[in-house]
């Protein structure tokens, strides 16, 4: 049976009765625990003992990284970097989840560091008791910046005792179980809609054949027509549809007859919307948008945007270059097929863009 396998990574001389405890603690879990001096790192002949520890942790599904005083050896193929350095940038290069532990000696004397690291003549005078030789101190601290400046799996625990250590790491690892058996569940929901749905879409088109062939055989001459029509239409209302969507469109304040009467043929989809009177148009100075909440960066190339006056949505709708949102893209071709529709067509199309609409 496959079980886990757990990376330790720390200096080995300062830390070796701290990770002797860890090796029994995973033991006991029945998780497979990986340390260099015992023996569970392969050293290929072909390369370094660096290498073959950095290569032995994708082969492994949980990395530890303790930090103490020691920066330890220094990475042979990068000389600004300690082993562990390079040990927990491979492991977040291959997404594995990562426990951070910090002496707490060692984060007290970060946190003076912190205070005064803008002063660096100041830095290079203060003697950090928690690090053993003064000249790598500086390092240990821009490491740990390093892991809790980190844009995820950022978190770490600072530690006196390996029982806090332990403790610890049985609350994280009882969470990703947790974290695991819930997604299970919803994995396990999501087929049952998805099938669901897929079984709805075919009964769909088998009650549309159904439909069709009754039809032809009841009224064969206008038979054709009617489906024609009646594809169009149900064509016509997506536009409608996806308006809603991306809008936070609930229900239209416009009657249904008033929309329907407004001819879209010489318009734009946005010029349509706005003369619904449900939407406005300006200009970038009128929208007023933080540009650090725009998610795409050809956005800041809009000059029209389009606002649901109900909600604070925009969509850009017109650029001085680069390329619309792709989802603008499609509305585009989508109310291509709405302008096909005639005012009761279009009466028809709204009336199933609202009916589906919670």
């Amino acid at each position: 049976m496959a079980v886990p396998k757990v990376f330790i990574s720390s200096t080995c001389y300062d830390l070796f009765q701290i990770r002797d405890t860890l090796f029994e603690f995973i033991k006991s879990y029945y998780y497979e625990p990986v340390l260099s001096e015992k023996g569970d790192v392969f050293f290929h002949p072909d390369l370094h003992t660096h290498e073959s520890c950095i290569h032995e942790i994708s082969n492994c599904q949980l990395f530890i990284l303790i930090i103490g005083g020691r920066f330890g050896g220094k990475y042979k193929f990068d000389k600004s970097k300690s082993i562990t350095n390079a040990e927990y940038e491979a492991a977040r290069l291959k997404n594995i989840p990562v426990l951070t532990f910090i002496k707490r000696e060692v984060y007290e004397d970060h946190r003076i560091y912190q205070n005064n690291k803008h002063d660096i003549e100041l830095t290079k005078k203060i003697n950090f008791p928690s690090i053993e030789r003064q000249e790598y101190a500086v390092n240990i601290f821009q490491f740990i910046d390093r892991v809790r400046l980190g844009d995820e799996n950022n978190g770490f625990f600072p530690f006196e005792y390996a029982k806090e250590i332990k403790d610890n790491l049985g609350k994280q690892w009882a969470g990703l179980m947790f974290d695991f058996l819930t997604k299970r569940i919803k994995y396990k929901d999501d087929r049952i809609v998805s099938k669901t749905l897929d079984n709805l879409t075919l009964i769909n088109r088998k009650t549309e054949e159904i439909v069709e062939s009754i039809y032809k055989k009841i009224n064969p001459q206008e038979a054709d027509k009617k489906i024609d029509t009646t594809d169009r239409i149900i064509e016509g209302s997506k536009f409608l549809s996806r308006v809603f969507d991306l809008f936070h469109v609930k229900k239209l304040k416009s009657s249904i007859e008033e929309v329907a009467k407004i001819n879209p043929k010489n318009l734009t989809w946005f010029e349509f919307l706005r003369d619904t009177g449900e939407f406005e148009l300006m200009d970038d100075d009128e929208a007023g948008i933080d540009w650090d909440t725009k998610e795409e960066v050809d956005m800041r190339e809009v000059v029209l945007w389009l606002k649901y006056k109900f909600e604070p949505v925009y969509w850009g709708v017109v650029v001085k270059k680069g390329e619309l949102h792709s989802e603008i893209k499609k509305l585009i071709d989508l109310f291509e097929k709405y302008k096909e529709l005639n005012k009761a067509e279009r009466m028809k199309s709204i009336e199933i863009t609202t009916a589906n609409t919670v």
